[in-house]
């Protein structure tokens, strides 16, 4: 066998193969053999045929089929001698027919060979972040706000006031809806309507009518009232005004701290703010790490990892769409490029430096991760077995365990400069970032 490699780039190569005519021959050759044995034609008892007769009928699909199973053994051998590790299928080119064996080229990409810089000089900013006696009062204000009763009230509306109107709106001769809109409740300054509508709602009362017109914002989502004016009626059906709960024992037993005491329900509102904060924090360093990783070190991402996990992105998208029992429009698959070939690059750069430096999931935080999640189950013993059973979902929990130790590793590693965040940035940060 003769290769040669033609390198069109770091990741795509060309291989011409020469597979050896007496290796075509015996190829072919076994391959009428087979054919003899099996064949059926009248005139003829099976295994009987004369060859002369076998290769005028069979001849071409004989020949094809013995090309095409040299052409998968040879490249297998020849990738295997040149020391390649393709990273896509490849796609074969039969040259030109030789009197001294069969020649064809085969066209692919390979998995990049990956020089990770020194985790050492990595400059990371990790997040630090206390929960003070002010983040409490917040919770508290929000828990509050929950429990927001909305009390009707004869007054003018005013900002924080509820108002609950009926309305119809139209931009030009196209209305903005099939129906007029009936018992719309509408609080003034939450912003949840185009900018302009709540402020037109200001000093209004019960039983008033008004109309105005409003221009929706250039980047509306209905693409045809975008940057458009839009006129609307509106009857002002009632004005509310809110009020907030006391902060009592009868209110604490409704997030239940049965003792009601104040002292309680704030330990129990810092177990839990904690809880959420060492979630929060946990992401928001690994997302650091992974970023910091991911744009210190280059590494060109072949082609078809990138088909392949924008495949995975849309038939998870549209799987969630099923269950959410909704679909999805059909997106083109650029939309999801750029945040594949990250995700690729990432997977490439974190399995390099996980086998460079020998980092192993350790069994033990991977039983009580597992443990941490069937506690969310009735049954968690029957959970825990079932994940110790089963290698595939087991080998899950240890990609995620994995992943945590190695941004762990990073950061013990890696020069990090901590820098001191308030509850709400971090909760905020969290939220946008989800």
């Amino acid at each position: 066998m003769q290769v040669s490699v033609e390198s069109n780039s770091d990741i795509k190569k060309t291989l011409t193969i020469v597979v050896p005519q007496e290796e075509v021959d015996t190829a072919i050759n076994k391959r009428y053999d087979d054919v003899k044995r099996n064949a059926r034609i009248d005139g003829f008892r099976p295994g009987k045929v004369p060859m002369n007769v076998i290769k005028k009928k069979y001849g071409a699909s004989v020949k094809a089929e013995a090309l095409s199973e040299l052409t998968q053994s040879f490249f297998y051998k020849a990738i295997m001698e040149e020391k390649l590790n393709p990273a896509s299928a490849p796609v074969i080119t039969p040259n030109e027919e030789k009197d001294d064996g069969y020649e064809f080229s085969a066209s692919f990409e390979v998995y990049p060979e990956i020089t990770i810089k020194p985790i050492e000089e990595l400059e990371l900013n990790s997040p630090v972040v206390d929960i003070a006696e002010s983040d409490i009062d917040n919770m508290v204000e929000k828990l509050r706000t929950q429990k927001t009763e909305w009390k009707e009230v004869k007054a003018k509306a005013k900002e924080g006031n509820r108002v609950t109107i009926d309305f119809e709106g139209n931009v030009g001769d196209k209305s903005i809806s099939e129906e007029p809109i009936k018992s719309f409740p509408v609080e003034i300054g939450s912003k949840n309507m185009i900018p302009g509508f709540e402020d037109k709602l200001k000093g209004v009362k019960a039983g008033e009518k008004l109309s105005f017109e409003i221009t929706f914002p250039d980047d509306y989502q209905q693409p045809d009232f975008a940057g458009q004016v839009g006129k609307f009626d509106v009857e002002v059906e009632k004005v509310e005004k809110s009020e907030l709960p006391e902060v009592n024992e009868e209110f604490i037993k409704e997030f239940g701290v049965d003792s009601g005491d104040m002292a309680d329900f704030r330990a129990d509102l810092t177990k839990n703010m904690t809880g959420e904060l060492n979630r929060a924090l946990a992401a928001k360093r690994k997302q650091i790490v992974m970023d910091a990783i991911v744009e210190n070190n280059n590494v060109p991402v072949p082609d078809a990892l990138i088909d392949n996990e924008v495949k995975q992105m849309m038939a998870s998208l549209n799987e969630k769409a099923q269950q959410a029992q909704s679909s999805t429009p059909d997106l083109p698959k650029e939309l999801f490029t750029e945040q594949a070939e990250k995700r690729v690059k990432l997977g490439l750069l974190l399995s390099e430096v996980i086998k460079q430096n020998g980092i192993k999931a350790d069994d033990a935080k991977v039983q009580e991760r597992i443990k941490e999640f069937a506690q969310t189950y009735q049954t968690p013993e029957e959970v825990i077995n079932w994940y110790n059973s089963n290698p595939a979902e087991r080998s899950k929990v240890e990609s995620v365990v994995l992943e945590d130790q190695l941004v762990d590793w990073v950061l013990e590693k890696a020069k990090v400069t901590e820098t001191s965040l308030s509850f709400e940035e971090l909760m905020s940060s969290a939220q946008a970032a989800g």
